[in-house]
């Protein structure tokens, strides 16, 4: 309590003069001559700025020659590697250069902008936190003050019951009890208001997450897009039908294509078989003409025959020609049985002379055998 009442008293002498002084508070990071007052008439101390000057220019080349050397190291490896293309020079580095600088460029009024806006932030969150004492401080002034009204209200008082007076530390468990409670109900009342916050918060990311644009909704959007759903299943059975009924006009296209080129098929063999028909009709009278002219030259071949018969005589038995026809086929006979003979006999010499060979080698390989005995 003592605490509180001191930054009250500090609090109350000027809220801006604390936020002047949260700024003065930030530190300068490394920035020379920052402990120069601003209301101070202007003072420039030389060999501070000519000591930094040498720093920097040293760390500067410093960090040139590591620079060098780890480009060098990079170039050596690259070259064992055999990655000669990252060494050459990277076309349009100028403009890529310029887009660089104008993101770091960028980043810079970022970060100065982040800066700025946590400044606020801390100015009103001191402010927040000054108030937040305030009202701390008075409610508990006022609940002490409540307190000590109780106390001595109840100091003194006795039981209508037993009518014997109330002692102290009954009182005190009371106040004690008391205090208890109300830090009880102002942490669940606490609870209550973040609980409050964070689903009201939650409400508010609910609401903008199933709110699209205006007037867009996700449920809109969800039944949007089942009825799509339908619409695109109903448009593929669709297009599965129109293709079904595409197959069947190519088959029945193609159906009347062919039967097209039968009729014309058709309609050629009609017209052959006409023309054959005509070719036949020539033919069959010209072989009834001839059938007349063998007619007559059969009957003329006849007629000549019986001259012959009765010319030829005893030619004309069966028996006799049987007989003859017999022996001609005896002697046909005859002559393949001696074909055959000839055969048998040539084949058997044949092997004959196998066996002479066979023996002749034979006693051949038994007398070289003897011999080299």
């Amino acid at each position: 309590m003592a605490e509180t009442k001191v930054t009250k008293k500090s609090g109350d002498d000027s809220p801006e003069g604390d936020s002047d002084s949260v700024e003065a508070d930030e530190p300068s990071f490394g920035q020379i001559g920052h402990g120069i007052i601003k209301t101070a008439p202007i003072a420039i101390n030389r060999d501070e700025y000519l000591q930094a000057y040498r720093d920097l220019s040293f760390d500067r080349y410093q960090l040139q020659l590591k620079n060098n050397l780890l480009h060098r190291r990079l170039g050596e490896y690259y070259k064992k590697r055999k990655l000669d293309h990252v060494l050459k020079p990277i076309e349009g580095a100028q403009e890529l250069e310029e887009k660089f600088q104008q993101k770091l460029l960028t980043y810079e009024e970022l970060k100065e902008k982040e800066e700025r806006e946590m400044r606020d932030i801390r100015r009103k969150l001191e402010a927040v936190q000054f108030t937040y004492e305030d009202k701390l401080e008075h409610a508990e002034k006022n609940f002490n003050n409540l307190q000590q009204l109780e106390k001595s209200t109840g100091t003194g008082l006795i039981y209508s019951k037993k009518g014997k007076p109330i002692a102290d530390k009954t009182v005190e468990r009371f106040l004690t009890l008391q205090r208890r409670k109300s830090e009880q109900a102002s942490a669940l009342c606490l609870r209550y208001i973040r609980c409050r916050n964070a689903v009201a918060e939650l409400e508010v990311i609910v609401h903008k997450l199933e709110c699209l644009g205006p007037g867009l909704y996700v449920a809109q959007y969800e039944q949007l897009h089942i009825d799509n759903q339908n619409y695109s299943t109903k448009i593929e059975e669709r297009e599965d039908e129109l293709i079904k009924n595409r197959s069947k006009c190519t088959e029945h296209n193609q159906i009347l294509a062919h039967i097209r080129e039968k009729m014309h098929h058709t309609d050629e063999v009609i017209d052959f078989a006409e023309c054959d028909l005509g070719d036949a009709e020539i033919e069959f009278l010209r072989a009834r003409e001839d059938l007349g002219q063998v007619k007559s030259r059969r009957d003329k071949l006849r007629w000549s025959l019986q001259g012959e018969r009765l010319r030829a005589g005893l030619l004309t038995r069966k028996d006799l020609l049987r007989d003859y026809q017999d022996a001609t086929d005896e002697v046909v006979s005859l002559r393949e049985k001696k074909v055959q003979l000839e055969d048998q006999v040539r084949d058997i010499t044949k092997e004959v002379r196998n066996a002479r060979k066979r023996m002749v080698h034979h006693s051949n390989i038994q007398n070289a055998k003897m011999e080299d005995d």
